[in-house]
């Protein structure tokens, strides 16, 4: 785990670097804003329109947009901060390895009583996100808001399900037996990208099976002892799943883009990716008609809120900086977003005419509705270095390098060693 070390050493020279610097006064004549998301997504639009509206609403202000790579802020985000160059507001990574690093080591603008001064309504367990307390992600501080959210699912081609008659199913039993079905039929019944994302996620999805709030809280939370025999189910399901046929062993080799490309051609009857596919398969799917069903068994989502809003401590203009996050929750924007395809955290549903809008706008709001969230988050966010060693693990059980039981005790190494690094 030497990444958490560097890692944290690095945030923590940044720190006290950036204590004896205060941010400069605020000029009022500019507002630089960072984010990562492509040109064509409808976030990046979304967040267009909140720039226009922001200078509609502030003509002699220069809004200085730079657009930055998501790797770019994961390496080396900490560095950018502690900048005099620094953004007024931009897009931040969720997660204690991320956020909570920069949070902790005060790079960061408390919003906690900007949030209560506006009037922002956060109270959505969506926006969990943005809290942090000693670097740890879920209560505290406000250090962020997200505008969006996204829950992981089950994509499904509806109409081979009609074809072999079979129902959506409820229990884990079910979908083992409609996957037996399509493979009893010579089709590999689930598209899964195992050298990407949807691997971890498949396998945390399997583990919540066996996890409840208690062991959910220990494993992302540090509440009390992880309960590793939820991930010793979850890798013998993933070895099992691999020799009955329901995954390719050849997915190993298949990112998350490809797989799920795989799913719109038709090739594959069920994909298990997030809601970020929604405006994508509602473009790209015209040969078949095809729905979600969350992930059977399961009390819990995998998902969260979006990525971040964060202010920088050394920012500029930070006033400026809270007008532009008010416009990016504000009714024009956030019906926006609802109606291209992605989640929004405050709409107006009556407006969202967009059916797969309508569609995963209720099913995020039941999961957030929920007395527990709901949303399960991710299972790489408790350590820095985690999702290295769930791709890993995916990958070595489909490919029968590795047995269930020595990934399961690879991810407890990775996960107690991180956390003595971590001082937690």
């Amino acid at each position: 785990m030497a990444f958490a070390t560097v890692l944290l050493a690095a945030v923590g020279l940044s720190g006290c670097a950036s204590s004896n610097e205060g941010p400069s006064a605020e000029d009022g004549k500019t507002l630089k804003v960072w984010w990562w998301e492509n040109d064509d997504s409808a976030l990046s639009q979304g967040w267009n329109r909140a720039i226009e509206i922001f200078e509609e609403k502030y003509p002699d202000v220069e809004v200085q947009f730079e657009l930055k790579t998501y790797e770019q802020m994961q390496q080396s985000g900490q560095l950018l901060l502690d900048s005099d160059n620094a953004p007024d507001v931009l897009e931040y990574l969720k997660g204690n390895a991320t956020a909570g690093l920069v949070s902790q080591a005060g790079l960061l603008t408390d919003l906690t009583d900007v949030a209560k001064e506006r009037g922002w309504e956060l109270e959505s367990s969506a926006q969990d996100v943005g809290l942090y307390e000693n670097g740890l992600m879920g209560s505290g501080s406000r250090y962020g808001i997200t505008n969006y959210g996204e829950y992981v699912t089950t994509w499904f081609n509806n109409d081979l399900f009609e074809k072999y008659s079979l129902e959506v199913p409820s229990t884990l039993d079910e979908l083992e037996n409609a996957m037996q079905v399509f493979v009893d039929n010579d089709i590999t019944p689930l598209a899964l990208g195992s050298a990407d994302y949807p691997g971890p996620h498949l396998l945390y999805a399997l583990a919540l099976q066996k996890m409840d709030e208690g062991s959910l809280g220990a494993y992302q939370r540090f509440d009390g002892e992880v309960d590793w025999s939820a991930w010793e189910f979850a890798t013998q399901k993933l070895a099992d799943w691999t020799e009955k046929g329901f995954i390719s062993a050849n997915s190993t080799g298949v990112p998350a883009q490809d797989a799920g490309n795989a799913f719109a051609a038709g090739k594959y009857p069920m994909f298990f990716s997030g809601t970020w596919w929604a405006a994508p398969f509602s473009a790209d799917i015209t040969a078949f008609e095809f729905d979600q069903f969350l992930f059977p068994g399961d009390d819990q989502a995998l998902g969260s809120g979006g990525n971040l809003w964060v202010v920088p401590e050394k920012a500029k203009n930070k006033e400026l900086a809270y007008e532009f996050l008010e416009i990016t929750m504000s009714p024009e924007v956030q019906n926006f977003l609802g109606n291209h395809g992605q989640l929004p955290v405050n709409p107006d549903v009556e407006t969202i005419t967009d059916p797969m809008g309508q569609l995963v706008l209720g099913e995020f709001a039941r999961l957030q509705g929920s007395e527990t969230g709901g949303l399960a988050w991710y299972p790489d966010w408790p350590i820095p270095g985690l999702n290295d060693i769930l791709l890993q693990s995916t990958t070595n059980i489909v490919q029968k390098t590795e047995s269930p039981a020595d990934a399961v005790e690879r991810l407890r190494s990775a996960y107690d060693e991180g956390k003595t690094e971590a001082g937690l």
